[in-house]
């Protein structure tokens, strides 16, 4: 079965302190991810939930188009789990997009990629037993120790916080998806321009651990409980 989590649910006030290109496509397939474009005064806010909870391993993923110039003063945030206790993780586009940012309430790990072109870039990070693993348009960018923190979450954050004064994301970000394990690299390739599930029997071969994914165009987060049921 799925639930659908609808945006709109606010940060609570003790945390407000806080047809697009896609890169690398050489492929036939007729495929556009699910999008939300933000234009710096939007932002998505889901409930909390276990699917969210990265801590114990797994991996999220997203494609994301950086649309800003130079002088910004602080970095984008794309995606963000956060509680009274602080950041479980975060990423975030580099302010001179020439990179991603993964961070906890205690560290960050930076990984240099050049976003800078205005396409969408297919985003990876698979959270391992002992620390993450980045990729950029499939590619292996990097490792870091840090991981996701197991800290009690208020929320998800698609493109900044729900507060005033929050830093907001401008540009596009397309098809989130959590899973419950870390995914092998060939299929974070070979899997990155189809939907996760196919009409002729080609599904996402870790379908089984998918735990929420994206539908920006009803601005809902659909949380997975059993796949079979996914329409």
């Amino acid at each position: 079965s799925v639930k659908r989590s609808a945006a709109g649910w606010a940060l609570p006030l003790a945390l407000c302190a806080a047809s697009i290109a896609v890169a690398g496509s050489a492929s036939a397939q007729d495929y556009s991810p699910d999008i939300l474009e933000l234009d710096g005064a939007e932002t998505l806010a889901f409930p909390p939930t276990e699917q969210i909870n990265l801590a114990q391993g797994g991996a999220i993923e997203f494609w994301v188009a950086a649309d800003w110039g130079e002088g910004l003063e602080y970095d984008p945030p794309v995606v963000v789990n956060i509680g009274e206790e602080g950041i479980s993780y975060l990423v975030s586009v580099m302010r001179d997009r020439d990179g991603i940012v993964f961070s906890n309430a205690d560290a960050e790990a930076v990984f240099l990629a050049d976003l800078s072109d205005g396409r969408l870039h297919h985003i990876t990070i698979n959270v391992m037993e002992d620390g993450i693993v980045a990729y950029v348009d499939w590619q292996l960018f990097g490792t870091s120790e840090i991981r996701p923190m197991d800290l009690p979450s208020s929320g998800l954050f698609v493109g900044g916080l729900d507060a005033e004064g929050a830093y907001r994301f401008t540009g596009a970000i397309g098809q989130l998806r959590i899973w419950g394990e870390p995914l092998f690299e060939e299929d974070i390739e070979d899997f990155r321009l189809l939907d996760v599930l196919d009409a002729e029997g080609d599904d996402h071969p870790d379908i089984a651990n998918l735990k929420a994914l994206s539908d920006f165009a009803a601005k809902e987060l659909v949380l997975v409980e059993n796949v079979e049921e996914i329409e």
